[in-house]
């Protein structure tokens, strides 16, 4: 996959409050803070929220936004396992939230 599912809760298109995105749980995305931060890391990498449990995929709106500072992304890219290029040219105009942190906030308020 090179571009967010059609409900990435990236997406700005996608309702806010999580109601067209498939498990989408508020208590979950709070504690996805361990995947972003400043700084190179070795985070987790934030799963598609599409992907089954113990098959986990990349969710490509966080590869895209947030996963340039996650060393596992990085590793993921050199070993062939995800095409950075690709997902960048998917994700182009493609209206996503600019950070986790205002992502997080635009779906608390809406709680």
């Amino acid at each position: 996959m090179t571009a967010p599912c059609p409900t990435c809760p990236w997406r700005k298109s996608s309702t806010v409050g999580g109601a067209d995105i498939p498990r989408f749980d508020i208590a979950l995305m709070r504690r996805l803070t361990s995947t972003v931060g400043r700084g190179d890391a070795f985070r987790r990498i934030m799963a598609c929220h599409g992907s089954a449990c113990g098959g986990e995929t990349p969710c490509i709106g966080y590869v895209h936004v947030e996963g340039y500072t996650n060393l596992g992304v990085r590793l993921m890219v050199m070993r062939g396992e995800l095409d950075i290029e690709a997902i960048d040219r998917a994700c182009a105009g493609l209206d996503l939230w600019d950070s986790f942190d205002e992502m997080l906030q635009a779906y608390e308020e809406a709680q």
